[in-house]
């Protein structure tokens, strides 16, 4: 693998700490704009009160971003520092439902034409208008050759219909293309400043989202300054928002307390169990689509007997982990989706059941079963590896455990493909079809082994050209049964909680099920 492509995969997979996740349009009809022109839930703020403008806020993150150019950064992370700059063709709920964004409304008009009827009176932060050439203009950049965006490549070209309409055109059906358009590839920058900056773009990043980019010290701080003609009437709310970066938990925590910051996000189990304590905090969570799980290569021994992935999938008692390493938070994961999402069945479960898992081994003739595997060096991940590894004794497979610094961890697993299991995370997508295919397609990179059926195969190929909500989500439930409770070709063990810890002046903070914070909703109480 050439050297750039495996700066990319790294990269990508530095996202594991957070959630990623994923979701559909429910139908073919045309999406409407917001009642109200902004994010969030109407109940929460009528409990938190109006918002009001003005003031400024510091929230403290944990990793600055990769690039400062869509196409050309890969970090999960680096989202939230994205969304201030950069408005989006389409956006989300916080339950994952595509909503209106610079794209006021769309419409399918067959499985391979996707129509966008695009939001009037918008510019980007230099002036430029955003209009159906900018749209034309972004999609195809995104589909360049320089470009790390890979969920656009079904978009086969762009139609500019007039000021306001573009079609796209798809080389297959796909369902999952609406929700692209809420990622990076719908990350609209202004054409203007791409062809005076060109390599220097990253630099001088020009978007039509709420705030500009007003300056940056790399690894150290980025200051964002509201954008006056921001197109969501009233926002943003804040005259200027500042992101510290902070690595570590405890100094975002220590900083929170001390005031120095205003918000701390990703704060782990633990200690959200420490700051419900603190009477001037308020903590805000919600499980996300991001989930724990080992990554298993059915074409290493002893992993490609089938016997050995279904005795490891029914050995590992999801509660008691979630219990001993989580506090209790969590949600036990038998699927890639947690019971809430749309596109899961919860009538799928996969129960603790050694004495089921000892016979399968016994059955198969199996013994002395003996598996590498790989986990990063946090004390966290440590724990969680030692639990995995007893709860395998007991079911007679013995786990060698290999510490690795992440970035080591996941270039020998999935690059150089040297041990046959791996913990650690799948960060959800905006679309449910993005997971399933890159968690079960024999041609994905994430399918290490590349074990798959024909059968999932053609499902997958099935979900892809189905759109309505309801057909998707049922051939979901039949490809993880198919994937997991029959092939084991992953082994889910929960899906991870994210939570951000705030002082009491900070209101319209909400979490989403993508897990990746919205910093640019947020006011302060004066």
């Amino acid at each position: 693998m050439q050297g750039t492509q495996l700066k990319f995969i790294i990269r990508f997979l530095l996202l594991i700490a957070f959630v990623f996740v994923i979701v559909g349009c429910s139908s073919k009809t045309s999406g409407q704009p917001k009642d109200n022109g902004t994010k969030g839930n109407e109940a929460s703020k009528t409990e938190e009160g109006k918002p009001q403008k003005g003031g400024e806020a510091t929230f403290a993150y944990q990793t600055d971003v990769s690039n400062y150019d869509p196409i050309l950064g890969s970090a999960g992370s680096d989202h939230a520092l994205l969304w201030p700059v950069y408005a989006t063709l389409i956006e989300f709920s916080p339950e994952l439902e595509p909503e209106a964004g610079l794209a006021e409304s769309w419409d399918f008009a067959d499985d391979k034409t996707l129509q966008l009827t695009l939001r009037e009176g918008v510019t980007f932060h230099d002036g430029t208008p955003f209009n159906a050439e900018a749209v034309k203009f972004n999609i195809e950049r995104a589909n360049s050759e320089n470009s790390k965006v890979t969920d656009l490549k079904n978009i086969e070209s762009v139609e500019v219909v007039d000021e306001k309409t573009v079609k796209l055109h798809l080389s297959q059906p796909d369902s999952s293309i609406l929700l692209a358009l809420s990622d990076r590839g719908g990350m609209m920058v202004s054409p203007t400043a791409v062809e005076e900056k060109g390599d220097d773009f990253s630099q001088n990043p020009v978007g039509a989202g709420p705030y500009k980019m007003e300056k940056r010290v790399p690894n150290g701080e980025i200051v964002f300054k509201a954008f006056e003609d921001y197109w969501q009437e009233g926002q943003p709310y804040l005259d200027k928002m500042t992101v510290k970066i902070m690595a570590d938990e405890n100094t975002r925590i220590n900083a929170l307390k001390s005031g120095e910051i205003d918000l701390a996000d990703d704060i782990k189990p633990g200690n959200v169990q420490s700051l419900k304590n603190e009477a001037n905090i308020i903590l805000k969570d919600k499980t996300s689509v991001a989930f724990r799980m080992l990554y298993l290569n059915a074409e290493k021994e002893p992993i490609n007997n089938k016997a050995v992935r279904q005795a490891i999938l029914y050995g590992i008692n999801r509660d008691a982990i979630i219990q001993a390493i989580n506090f209790g938070s969590g949600e036990s994961a038998y699927i890639p989706f947690p019971k809430e999402y749309w596109a899961a069945d919860q009538n799928i479960k996969i129960d603790y059941d050694p004495e089921k898992a000892k016979q399968i081994l016994k059955d198969a003739g199996v013994e002395n079963v003996k598996i590498k595997m790989n986990h990063y060096s946090t004390a966290y991940e440590q724990r969680l590896a030692e639990a995995i590894k007893s709860q395998l004794a007991e079911v007679g497979i013995q786990v060698e455990l290999q510490a690795m610094e992440l970035q080591a961890a996941v270039s020998n697993y999935f690059v150089e493909k040297e041990v046959p299991m791996f913990l650690s995370s799948w960060t959800g997508r905006p679309d449910p079809q993005i997971t399933i295919k890159n968690l079960f397609a024999r041609d994905s990179f994430y399918n290490a082994g590349g074990h798959s059926t024909d059968e999932i195969e053609s499902l997958i190929s099935e979900a892809a050209g189905t759109y309505e909500q309801e057909g998707r989500a049922k051939l979901y439930s039949e490809i993880s049964q198919k994937a997991l409770l029959e092939e084991a070709i992953m082994i889910p063990i929960f899906f991870e909680p994210r939570a951000a810890a705030m002082n009491q002046s900070i209101k319209g903070y909400e979490p989403n099920l993508l897990g990746k914070p919205i910093f640019s909703t947020i006011w302060k109480e004066q």
